[in-house]
């Protein structure tokens, strides 16, 4: 339940901060047509820019300090050495499954993220405040109570986290292709402009909800699967895959520089968005990964029910 408890508030200040940047870079490109932050603090010489930033960077400064100050004695003593760590590591199917995930999801969803996030605040409708206040709704209130269910049945089913993240399928494609292709964009059946442009973001922030519950979900998979030592190399090893398939999707990925034919248009009708094979493939990828977490864990799950 500890666990459950310490991701779920990492992941839920985790949303505000991203929510806050996005809203911020929306407002500059609103205000100025490169969209860069530009100009002085009244009629000073300090800039704009240096007043958010450094704060920002500051912040961000003090809390690493603050973890490493106030970590144990116990995690400044150089590791014991693990006879076959890196074979053993490979050898727990899991590992191996959360890397392809890990892969899978860089390569065809980390290209499109930004676009994605303009999808919140970026209406001619409704205000950019009221975007933030309904974000502020889906990812405090409705996260708050996601946190406390999740935290009272976990104190008889740990297990409970986990199968219900894999179970949601894939949230965050789900969030791009309502963000980026074109779907989202109007809802002639709500009956208004405004509705149409408050339900949707809706729904696209209930899909980041469940997104940001399948990564705690995710999480709590290694924790219950993997030492310490095990989830730490994994962990570490999912970021350099991240990072690298970050890179190549930008630079040779299907949709590197837009949606492209992974999140096609559909505005424009269903069998042309139907038609294009890299929708298909990334479909097909992502509901494959799910079906190989509910295989490993339990298998390999350390304290079965």
């Amino acid at each position: 339940m500890v666990w459950i408890f310490r991701a779920a508030v990492i992941q839920g200040i985790q949303q505000f901060y991203i929510v806050g940047l996005f809203y911020w870079g929306s407002l500059i490109t609103a205000s100025t047509p490169t969209g860069t932050l530009t100009g002085t603090i009244a009629s000073t010489p300090i800039p704009k820019v240096l007043v958010i930033a450094v704060p920002i960077a500051l912040i961000a400064w003090t809390l690493g300090f603050v973890s490493y100050v106030g970590l144990p004695d116990y995690y400044r003593q150089s590791p014991d050495k693990i006879p076959s760590f890196y074979s053993s590591l490979i050898r727990r199917r899991i590992v191996p499954w959360f890397f392809l995930t890990v892969v899978v999801q860089n390569f065809f969803l980390s290209a499109p993220y930004g676009r994605n996030w303009e999808f919140l605040f970026y209406s001619r409708q409704i205000p950019g405040w009221s975007a933030v206040l309904l974000a502020f709704a889906f990812f405090g209130v409705l996260w708050g109570l996601s946190l406390w269910l999740f935290s009272h049945f976990s104190q008889t089913h740990p297990w409970i986290v986990p199968l219900f993240a894999i179970g949601l399928g894939a949230p965050r494609w789900a969030q791009m292709l309502w963000g980026t292709s074109g779907i989202g964009l109007y809802l002639p059946w709500v009956g208004s402009a405004v509705a149409s442009a408050v339900l949707t973001r809706c729904l696209w922030l209930w899909l980041g909800l469940l997104d940001a519950i399948q990564g705690v979900g995710l999480g709590m998979v290694l924790l219950l699967t993997l030492t310490r030592q095990h989830v730490a190399a994994t962990l570490i090893g999912a970021q350099t895959l991240g990072a690298a398939f970050t890179i190549l999707a930008r630079a040779v990925g299907p949709n590197g520089t837009g949606p492209g034919d992974v999140f096609p248009d559909f505005s424009e009708g269903v069998m042309p968005g139907f038609g294009k094979a890299w929708f298909w493939v990334a479909l097909g990828l992502q509901l494959i990964l799910p079906i190989g977490f509910f295989k490993f864990f339990r298998k390999e799950q350390v304290a079965k029910p």
